[in-house]
């Protein structure tokens, strides 16, 4: 197993060559922070919100439960969902919030910062994938296919589609299949801490990336990945 690399100047192992990441929370922000822009453009929302202390934050009982894998992380979002629907009379499933987030504009879903790094990984001709639980299941295939940041990846490995999902074993087996790479070699970005405790066990070198503070984590992949320091703001 490689020594964890989420605390800066964590050495590198081997040489990696391959830059593989999770897409809500690391290269779309997370729901914690999607939620918040949300409710301010729809004021009904915050008594349930205040009711169940937020959303994917330290204070929502269920996402701790769904941390601890006692509930699915499908099983989370369809529950909420329902609940911030039902605030705005409405029913809503899952793409119908998700539905709400992104309809928001590019600069405030999307974290240029990650981005710039996938561009950059692309032009230092290393190998760039994603290891993602539900991308076409939460947005839909037309909506994957219109983005273009999404282009980048020279693999997809999408558990809507492979029905494996993280913390599984096997999910993050697919991952280092698809990437064709030793997974000593290749650095794995994940927000979510039953995923990179998952990662690391699969022999990733892995750096979990804090919603509030991506930049980083961002750092470190770069460090690791020989590439140059972020050009610019976070």
């Amino acid at each position: 197993m490689p020594p964890a690399a989420d605390q800066p100047g964590a050495p590198a192992v081997g040489r990696p060559g391959a830059l593989l990441l999770d897409i809500g929370g690391v290269v779309q922000h997370t729901g914690v922070v999607m939620v918040a822009k949300l409710a301010a453009r729809e004021p009904a929302l915050a008594p349930v919100l205040d009711k169940i202390g937020g959303i994917a934050g330290d204070r929502d009982e269920l996402w701790r439960q769904m941390l601890r894998l006692q509930v699915t992380e499908r099983d989370y979002w369809a529950q909420r969902a329902a609940e911030l629907g039902a605030a705005l009379g409405e029913t809503w499933a899952t793409r119908d919030l998700m539905d709400r987030f992104y309809a928001l504009p590019m600069a405030e879903w999307r974290c240029a910062a990650s981005v710039e790094l996938m561009a950059d990984v692309k032009a230092a001709g290393l190998r760039l994938g994603a290891l993602t639980n539900d991308m076409t299941a939460f947005h839909g295939a037309e909506w994957v296919a219109q983005q273009e940041h999404l282009k980048l990846f020279d693999v997809v490995v999408d558990a809507s589609i492979t029905g494996v999902f993280k913390p599984d074993p096997a999910a993050f087996e697919g991952g280092i299949e698809a990437i064709g790479l030793p997974a000593e070699r290749i650095v794995y970005l994940d927000d979510m801490p039953p995923n990179i405790e998952a990662a690391r066990r699969a022999g990733l070198i892995a750096v979990q990336v804090p919603w509030d503070d991506p930049g980083p984590a961002i750092d470190i992949a770069r460090k690791l990945l020989g590439l140059p320091p972020q050009p610019g703001p976070y």
